[in-house]
């Protein structure tokens, strides 16, 4: 449904309602990866979770070891010299509301001392307003604060909608317009309970992508996940002092 300053793209209305159609169709038959936790490194662990949509379900991966979860994993584990054992809680499809009613809860029983959050997509795919989607990100925050371990959190960002294989103009316009709304929205929570968030380059290469054009494959995910282990950094400096998960 457009949104009252999108109403510039009314003549567009039926493209846009077929090209919504078939993408959802089209971007709809890869499966989730089948693992869901996993551990990497050696030594004492902290707990990692991410948290969110069909990014953090594996969507895109064969497994999640190749996925964004697993490979922030990793870098994590690798650059702090510790061990990270981490569960993947996520749901295709998921928007932020979802995201805060059913999953932060699973997350949070978790008790993770680093969250990986994506959340957006769907968002800007159902017309959240910004401001809205604001309010539940920082909910999300506020709730993921009350673990036991209090995480730091790393939104992954959203990415730039326009460039996305899969979607042809004008629904590649209008999403991408939605996507770097919602992304502003965020980045005016930097900060906020320490929480950092993830700016995508304007454009992502065609390679990064998985074979729908939409979810990221393993090479995008290994970008991705290079940007958000940089946002645990000051995080990590002394990531085994108590020596507890």
């Amino acid at each position: 449904m457009l949104k009252r300053d999108e109403l510039r793209w009314l003549p567009w209305a039926p493209l846009l309602l077929a090209e919504g159609l078939y993408a959802r169709i089209a971007t709809a038959r890869l499966p989730p990866a089948g693992d869901v936790e996993g551990r990497a490194g050696v030594g004492r662990a902290i707990r990692l979770v991410g948290l969110g949509d069909s990014i953090v379900a594996g969507i895109g991966v064969p497994t999640h070891s190749v996925g964004l979860v697993g490979q922030v994993s990793r870098l994590v584990a690798s650059r702090a010299g510790i061990a990270v054992e981490w569960t993947a809680v996520g749901q295709s499809g998921a928007t932020s509301a979802l995201v805060l009613e059913r999953l932060v809860p699973r997350a949070i029983a978790l008790e993770p001392r680093l969250v990986v959050l994506s959340v957006g997509v769907n968002d800007a795919v159902a017309g959240v307003e910004p401001p809205l989607f604001k309010e539940r990100l920082a909910a999300i925050v506020d709730a993921l604060a009350t673990s036991a371990r209090r995480p730091a959190v790393v939104f992954g960002g959203i990415p730039p909608l326009e460039t996305f294989p899969a979607l042809p103009w004008p629904l590649s316009r209008l999403l991408g317009d939605r996507a770097r709304r919602l992304q502003q929205a965020a980045v005016d929570l930097v900060g906020y309970r320490s929480l950092r968030v993830v700016n995508f380059p304007r454009r992502i290469a065609a390679g990064g992508f998985a074979s729908d054009g939409f979810h990221p494959g393993e090479a995008g995910c290994a970008a991705w996940a290079q940007w958000v282990a940089d946002g645990f950094a000051l995080s990590l400096e002394k990531p085994a002092a108590t020596g507890r998960r």
